[in-house]
Formats: C-alpha cells, structure tokens, sequence
C-alpha cells in the first residue's frame, strides 16, 4: 500500500464466485474453483477511482493449487456467471501449497501466515509481523 495525505495506490483481491466442477482438469478429483481478482487501484480519500493490472486467478479446493488464468475472455465470461469448460491451455500453474507446511519453495515471496506478498529480503512480514524463514 502507497499512501500520501489524501491518497494512495493499493491492491486487492477479491473472490469472485465458486465454480463446482465434477471433474478437476488438474488433478481428476472432485472439488470446488474459487475465481479470484487481483488488481491494482488508486484511490482518493479511500473511494477507489481507477484499477490496473487486473489478473484473475483460480483456487482448487481437490489439489490445493492456485491458477493463473491465461485466457482473459474465459476469465470475463467466469466473472460473468457463464459456466465455461477451463483447459489446461487457458491456465498457468502459479502456487502450489503443500498441506503439511506451507509453501513448496521454502524461499517464497509469500507469507505463510498472511499469504500476502512481501519482498525475499524481510525477516519480519511488514502486514501481519510473522516472522519469515
């Protein structure tokens, strides 16, 4: 977050919807899609007045793996409520959590507590105050 006086740039992520899907295109298991909105947004007196960087992202309940969705009009008609078959082609494996501790890459830009991004040169995470390994 950049803030100075009256305004600032921020980002935010946003879960979307659930998607059920019988079969999971990654891992063949049933389970539920999260979609999810990244973007970037500047904002004056905390009213948001413009977005940048807009990514959209998909997270598996079956595997534990989130998704960056490469397609951008699969990733609208998502948002749009239209229930639209997702391929290995319209995604890009972005993380991959392991359930028994954290992160895969014990070196990740990512707080295990918090999940939010922080730079590989912090000992503590400047947003929740964990200390990162």
């Amino acid at each position: 977050m950049f803030f100075i006086g009256i305004f600032g740039i921020e980002e935010k992520a946003k879960a979307i919807r659930q998607i059920d899907v019988t079969i999971c295109p990654f891992c063949s298991r049933k389970g539920n899609h999260t979609l999810l909105k990244v973007y970037n947004y500047f904002h004056f007196f905390f009213i948001p007045l413009f977005r940048w960087n807009v990514r959209y992202f998909l997270q598996t309940s079956c595997c534990n793996r989130i998704y960056i969705i490469t397609n951008q009009q699969l990733a609208h008609d998502l948002e749009r409520g239209i229930d639209t078959p997702i391929t290995l082609a319209d995604v890009e494996l972005f993380r991959k959590f392991e359930p028994s501790y954290g992160f895969e890459d014990e070196s990740s830009d990512f707080c295990p507590n918090c999940q939010r991004r922080v730079s590989k040169t912090f000992l503590y995470c400047p947003y929740c105050g964990n200390k990162l390994e």
